[in-house]
């Protein structure tokens, strides 16, 4: 695929580091940031991180709160116009038809995987306000067919500030899809855990 990320163990290209830096600074001196776990975050060899999904600041908040360079599928209509398309391919995001059975972005995130990336998912499929929406089995599938460590993420707003809390990597028991159903169930259940309980 075009735009295909380098091995990895080097150092992220420097409009990566640059973009996670300038997000970073915006986000902590404007809204406030504070991030709990990462320890869990493997920092080399494939790992899928899966998160809920609230609002459209998950994916640069999550991706920078990662201890690392990460990977997420996104919606194909942001790699629509020349110039987003750029910025999102440099920012290592892949396009996937959402309304779609999309084999391609499927085998993408595989490949990443099996090149020792990590792959963010958010498992809701959409941005999910109530965090009510039934879970998505591509994140556990994804670390079903690699191996890969399922690192349960969850974000969350107080007030104006962002919290981002990971959790103990889960690991798929089996390879079939009742398999994938049951470690679906418990990374929903690993990020609600994570999540402030409501009143």
């Amino acid at each position: 695929m075009a735009g295909s990320p380098p091995p990895p163990g080097r150092r992220p290209p420097p409009f990566y580091r640059l973009a996670v830096f300038l997000v970073r600074l915006f986000v902590r001196l404007l809204y406030g940031l504070r991030v709990t776990g990462t320890e869990h975050v493997p920092r080399t060899g494939a790992c899928v991180v899966g998160a809920n999904h609230a609002s459209a600041w998950d994916p640069p908040v999550v991706g920078l709160s990662v201890p690392r360079e990460i990977h997420f599928m996104a919606k194909k209509e942001l790699f629509e116009r020349w110039l987003p398309r750029r910025v999102f391919r440099a920012l290592r995001a892949f396009p996937v038809d959402r309304g779609a059975n999309d084999v391609g972005a499927v085998k993408e995130a595989l490949r990443r995987l099996q090149s020792g990336h990590a792959i963010g998912v958010f498992f809701e499929g959409t941005r999910n306000v109530h965090g009510d929406a039934a879970a998505h089995m591509g994140a556990a599938f994804l670390a079903q067919r690699t191996g890969a460590p399922l690192v349960p993420a969850a974000i969350w707003r107080e007030g104006r500030a962002f919290r981002v809390a990971f959790g103990p990597p889960l690991r798929a028991a089996g390879r079939t899809r009742e398999d994938a159903a049951a470690l679906t169930a418990e990374l929903e259940r690993a990020v609600r855990s994570l999540l402030p309980s409501r009143t």
